[in-house]
């Protein structure tokens, strides 16, 4: 298999241990997490979070919504993970596994 061949895949990832502190940030809780690979290039490989938790700070007419007034929605959230942090990646080429019905994905909220 080659590298391209990953894009609109769901991939196992598992990180190297020098990022493991900064997944949090985004809201990845562990060093492995199930993602769609959105993307590919030199610096590193896009994933998917479908359902990022990010505090909406503006209105629709582009106003700053005071703080005790801003809610958090879940929104879908492209990360780049440089090629350096990335331990392993897995690939199942079973069709069934790739054929997604749902928008809700395995991983970022299952690994937590």
């Amino acid at each position: 298999m080659r590298i391209e061949e990953l894009q609109g895949k769901l991939v196992l990832f598992k990180f190297s241990d020098e990022i493991r502190a900064d997944l949090p940030l985004f809201q990845i809780y562990k060093d492995e997490v199930w993602a769609m690979v959105t993307g590919i290039d030199n610096e590193g490989i896009w994933i998917e979070n479908p359902a990022y938790e990010l505090g909406i700070w503006w209105d629709e007419k582009g106003n700053l919504i005071p703080q005790d007034k801003q809610v958090k929605e879940k929104v879908k959230a492209n990360i780049l993970i440089p090629w350096r942090y990335i331990k392993a990646l897995m690939s199942v080429d079973d069709e069934r596994f790739q054929r997604l019905k749902t928008d809700r994905l395995p991983g970022f909220k299952v690994y937590r």
